[in-house]
């Protein structure tokens, strides 16, 4: 069966209302911040990962044991965002130490 059935919602008691014209408390904002260092190595593991399914996915295409196309297109698609990701992960930080070493002292 390739069509799965879509599943009940589960609690939403987590999530709270954001106005899009509140600031957010400094207590708040620094409780869910993550250090970049973080966030990159997570980004790294996710591109790793969805290449690893993504190059599966080709082998059994050119197999010819594939049954469904459009899972192979899904996660080409998330292959590519994930590195799209990391390169501008990458660019970003090259950018911040560039922009750190033009400060003069």
């Amino acid at each position: 069966m390739f069509i799965t059935p879509m599943q009940p919602l589960g609690e939403l008691s987590g999530l709270k209302f954001v106005h899009p014209n509140s600031k957010p408390a400094l207590e708040d904002s620094k409780a869910n911040t993550m250090p970049f260092q973080d966030i990159f190595q997570t980004a790294v593991k996710n591109l790793r990962e969805t290449e690893i399914v993504s190059n599966n996915d080709a082998m059994l295409l050119a197999a010819g044991e594939i049954d469904d196309l459009h899972t192979l297109g899904i996660n080409a698609t998330k292959a590519y965002l994930a590195e799209r990701l990391v390169v501008e992960l990458r660019n970003r930080a090259m950018e911040a130490y560039s922009e750190v070493m033009r400060i003069n002292v």
